[in-house]
């Protein structure tokens, strides 16, 4: 019976053991923070850049908002044709028709 406990504790140990190397090793790899002020600092002017650039850009927005309104409307498009593709045939005959007695001489 000793024997068994012996057993079981020198396993607890050994079990322990590894969850503190692990434990370990992941707290290493935690970032430390060096000075809590100095990136309290830091975040606090990427804020006011971040608001800048927002400002910036919602007056870049705003003036092509108001030149999209004063732009006038587009001209209408000219009318379609209503030729057929039997009169552009007739007008190509016609075309090489005349072209005929020029060429004679």
């Amino acid at each position: 019976m000793e024997l068994a406990l012996s057993l079981v504790a020198i396993f607890v140990a050994v079990v322990a053991l590894g969850l503190v190397l692990s434990l370990r090793s992941q707290v290493g790899q935690i970032p430390r923070v060096a000075d809590p002020a100095a990136d309290l600092e830091r975040l606090r002017q990427e804020l006011i850049d971040i608001r800048r650039d927002l400002t910036h850009s919602q007056r870049e927005l705003d003036e092509l908002k108001s030149v999209t309104e004063i732009a006038p409307a587009a001209p209408p498009l000219p009318r379609a044709r209503s030729v057929g593709l039997t009169d552009l045939r007739e007008q190509l005959r016609a075309a090489h028709r005349e072209a005929d007695p020029t060429s004679e001489e």
